[in-house]
């Protein structure tokens, strides 16, 4: 039901972009069908529940939650969580998780397809790390005064190895924000990847990055399928 190109023609030189800095960012990777079905599904098929957090405590509410707050418990909702992201602490954003339960038949699929060894192959052959051996996934949705701050994605009670990033947006403007930044240790810009249609990024979980604040004035929401 999803696929995604033959790229092993391509494949020496995408190995060795990605392990220059342990990042790789990879234009047109599904099929037109693919990337079709699922940017659809994506933008009018999928609820999201709005991730943040207050006083180190993991929430998600949906967006009807967040609509029926009033006007002042929404400003804030909005000054706490932009607080802790003056900080460098904090995320905001809409996700989507998607398992082997999952009951849509699409996203079911893409689970079961990225967890193949087609796939899990692929992965290990660009990356060279062997300790490759499932991928976690959720949609994410990045519209007006989301963001993600500095991080790792670090985790070692879950294994994870390789951060995979699926872009669904196409149109997006650099002004808009939702730019993926990746920095060195001592907190200095060193790459940014933007926000395209039908892309995969690739990069080690122990590389620091964010997603920067998306602005006020940005036309349409970052769409993407991400997991490790």
């Amino acid at each position: 039901m999803v696929e995604l190109k033959n790229i092993s023609e391509k494949l020496e030189s995408i190995q060795e972009e990605y392990m220059k800095n342990k990042r790789v960012m990879l234009s047109d990777v599904w099929t037109d069908e693919s990337a079709s079905l699922l940017h659809e599904a994506i933008e009018n098929k999928t609820s999201f529940l709005n991730a943040f957090a207050i006083d180190g405590k993991y929430i998600q509410s949906s967006d009807r939650e967040l609509g029926n707050m009033t006007t002042e418990e929404k400003r804030e909702l909005q000054r706490t969580i932009y607080k802790d992201a003056s900080n460098g602490i904090g995320f905001f954003y809409g996700r989507h998780n998607i398992n082997k339960n999952t009951e849509f038949s699409l996203y079911k699929a893409l689970f079961n397809y990225l967890n193949s060894d087609v796939c899990l192959n692929f992965i290990r052959q660009i990356t060279g790390n062997e300790n490759v051996i499932s991928a976690s996934l959720q949609v994410t949705r990045y519209i007006s005064g989301n963001f993600l701050t500095r991080h790792n994605d670090v985790l070692p009670s879950e294994g994870r190895a390789i951060a995979y990033v699926f872009g669904f947006t196409p149109n997006w403007h650099p002004d808009w924000g939702g730019l993926l930044h990746f920095f060195n240790a001592e907190g200095g810009m060193v790459d940014t990847f933007f926000p395209k249609n039908n892309t995969l990024s690739l990069f080690d979980v122990n590389l620091p990055h964010s997603v920067s604040y998306v602005t006020p004035f940005a036309k349409y929401p970052r769409y993407s399928i991400t997991g490790w």
